[in-house]
């Protein structure tokens, strides 16, 4: 019997590992699937959401030359990726929220970086794809809205 109580402890210390380390994972993962696109996809805009924040400098993440100045916090993961399917003329990925967020991406044709209440990256856009981070200034999480469109917002 006494065999029995340990191994029923440790079933029920392992199924709460198995919690915690799942709710761990879940929350740095939850970010919204950005569905691929191509030109003239619908509905446009394309809205997101997500949670912004993290404890890597946007500006390591984003590693050596950078168009634009990189400032922020942001995850060590990418909080999106985007498949562009073919090219486009012109395209704006855009991210709102009520603080001051960093704006990472990088793609085939190179890094860039906005920062501010609503940073976008907007103008040619290669087909590949695209890694994104969104931070905060501070670190501190903060939900956003991600808006991706083919006309300008």
């Amino acid at each position: 019997m006494k065999f029995l109580k340990q191994s029923m402890a440790a079933v029920i210390l392992g199924s709460l590992s198995l919690l915690a380390t799942s709710a761990i994972i879940g929350a740095t993962s939850a970010q919204e699937k950005l569905k691929p696109i191509a030109p003239r996809f619908a509905p446009d805009p394309q809205l997101y959401s997500g949670v912004a924040g993290g404890d890597m400098p946007v500006q390591d993440l984003a590693g050596g030359q950078a168009n634009g100045k990189c400032q922020g916090f942001a995850r060590f993961s990418p909080s999106h990726s985007l498949t562009v399917q073919r090219d486009f003329g012109f395209l704006s990925l855009q991210v709102s929220s009520d603080r001051n967020l960093s704006l990472l991406v990088k793609g085939p044709d190179g890094t860039y970086c906005r920062n501010g209440k609503s940073p976008e990256l907007s103008g040619a856009w290669v087909s590949g794809k695209y890694e994104i981070w969104v931070g905060t200034d501070d670190g501190a999480d903060a939900n956003y809205r991600l808006s991706i469109s083919e006309t300008s917002q």
